[in-house]
């Protein structure tokens, strides 16, 4: 059996949907339109009936030896200008007075419901006597003086004439509804093509077919790929992406992207249709490289895609490496130190000065000796403390006061953080200490890494140049430097791994000349 296409069967259903909505409505109009034409036709009859019933000459004539003399031309013309199936008069023993068909004048009327009007009511009802059914009002008709009921009127319009007044006014309505049902069929067929359109003329199986293609490829891929929305929420996550990050994919989905990678820069990939590669992040207890790159359709960003991969192991690698490299520019700067005094001591041995170059070797130990242990003390972490000497050491070469701030204590890491980690806000603040007075007359740097009841503090002081309103917020931009040759990454470096563990950064320029910065990390 061939099967219609998604075209075809959006326009059946479309159609189908208004059609019936709109024989729902036209019954619901007719009924209105029906009542409202029953109460109208209900209510001129109760007019023409009370303008009969206090009618003097009508009155007089009911009380008269032949009142159907008088009465009965009197109602034919009433009926006739008021367009009425019939304006009957009868006493109060219901025999007819008046009546369309003279020859029943004088006799009773039908078995009908008149207790009412008997008793003095006024009353509108729908019935059927020896003149076809009729919309009904009986009113009671009193004497001149008004003290006494001496019979009543019924005036009546026959049904077949309302059904008839109801249609005409629901023709005009007619027609609208079958103007609306042919732009339905319009609209029907342009939203159908559109559709096609907007899936690429593509069916519902090859939708399908497609969708567990590109399932099976996102499956194969050896990264976290995770597409979303333009308002971030979760559209899509591949399994290395749930494995990664230690989620359930399918209650992943529809959750904004916040949740699991609160550290993304979505506002910058999706507000400025702008890609951002190698992102570093933290999530739960491992590192992730990421790259978040825009969908767009027809030039408007209607989402993103963001893959990643697992770094914690090669982050591991570099900062063993970095390690490395701080302990050989430990041992460069012990080597300098230790040729300076070695050309000291011979060159007090060649002037015979035997007794101050023993003195000198004692002194230099010893005063190295006291440094390396009252840090070792101070600090647990053998990495940040040899990175500390070799700091030490290299600026005793350059001629730069270093001291160390009496109440420095780190015997523990703070969370999410390893002694790398915790090295490399060390080494960059310190390095960019250096660089800031090497050029300056009074060279003088100040450290301190103080624990407190929840976070660790660590300070810097430098006797430079202080820091520019302007520049406040520059300095801690990728790329940026005030130094010729100088690479911008240092305060980057830092203020990246703050942000993964929430920690602060904040500079003054101090009183007295040259600039503090003070981190905190949280435990």
């Amino acid at each position: 059996m061939h099967k219609l296409s998604l075209q075809y069967k959006v326009m059946f259903l479309t159609i189908s949907m208004i059609s019936i909505l709109l024989l729902v409505v036209s019954v619901l109009v007719v009924r209105i339109i029906d009542h409202q034409v029953r109460e109208d036709v209900g209510e001129r009859a109760m007019i023409i009936g009370r303008i009969v019933a206090q009618t003097p000459k009508v009155q007089q004539a009911i009380l008269s030896e032949n009142p159907s003399e008088v009465l009965q031309p009197l109602t034919e013309n009433w009926r006739l200008s008021s367009e009425a199936a019939f304006v009957i008069v009868a006493n109060m023993d219901q025999v007819r007075l008046s009546y369309p068909d003279p020859s029943k004048i004088g006799t009773s009327l039908s078995n009908l419901y008149r207790e009412p009007v008997l008793r003095g009511e006024e009353y509108i009802y729908v019935a059927r006597g020896s003149l076809p059914s009729s919309i009904r009002a009986n009113i009671p008709i009193y004497s001149e003086s008004g003290d006494k009921q001496i019979g009543f009127v019924s005036v009546g319009y026959y049904l077949t004439n309302v059904y008839k007044e109801a249609l005409e006014k629901f023709i005009p309505i007619l027609y609208l509804f079958l103007v609306a049902i042919a732009l339905s069929v319009l609209g029907s067929v342009m939203i159908a093509r559109n559709i096609k359109k907007s899936i690429f003329g593509l069916e519902p199986h090859e939708i399908a077919t497609i969708v567990r293609e590109k399932q099976a490829t996102l499956e194969s891929i050896r990264e976290g790929v995770i597409a979303v929305d333009q308002n971030g929420t979760i559209r899509l996550l591949n399994g290395e992406a749930a494995s990664l990050l230690g989620i359930n994919s399918e209650m992943a989905c529809g959750h904004h992207i916040d949740t699991i990678l609160p550290q993304n820069r979505l506002d910058v990939v999706i507000n400025n249709d702008q890609a951002v590669y190698d992102e570093e992040q933290r999530v739960n207890d491992i590192i992730i490289l990421s790259n978040s790159v825009p969908i767009t359709v027809d030039g408007k960003v209607v989402g993103a895609v963001i893959s990643f991969r697992d770094r914690t192991e090669i982050n591991r690698l570099a900062e063993e490496l970095t390690g490395v490299h701080r302990f050989v520019d430990v041992l460069r700067a012990q080597a300098h130190e230790f040729k300076n005094k070695l050309h000291t001591i011979v060159g007090l041995i060649q002037l015979h000065r035997y007794e101050e170059a023993v003195d000198f070797a004692i002194d230099s130990g010893l005063e190295k000796q006291e440094v390396v242990d009252w840090l070792s003390g101070r600090v647990k972490d053998p990495t940040i403390c040899g990175l500390l000497i070799g700091k030490i050491s290299h600026m005793r070469e350059l001629g730069i006061k270093f001291n160390i701030l009496p109440d420095t204590m780190m015997t523990k890491l703070p969370a999410k953080m390893n002694s790398g980690d915790i090295a490399l806000i060390i080494g960059n603040f310190l390095q960019n200490a250096i660089e800031a007075v090497v050029s300056v007359e009074n060279k003088r740097i100040v450290f301190g890494i103080v624990q407190l009841d929840d976070k660790l503090e660590i300070r810097v002081q430098n006797s430079g140049q202080q820091i520019s309103t302007e520049l406040s917020e520059e300095i801690y931009q990728r790329g940026f430097t005030t130094k010729k040759g100088n690479s911008g990454l240092g305060l980057a470096l830092i203020l990246d791994k703050l942000k993964l563990v929430a920690g602060e950064i904040v500079h003054r320029n101090l009183p007295k000349g040259g600039v503090e910065f003070i981190v905190w990390l949280p435990y």
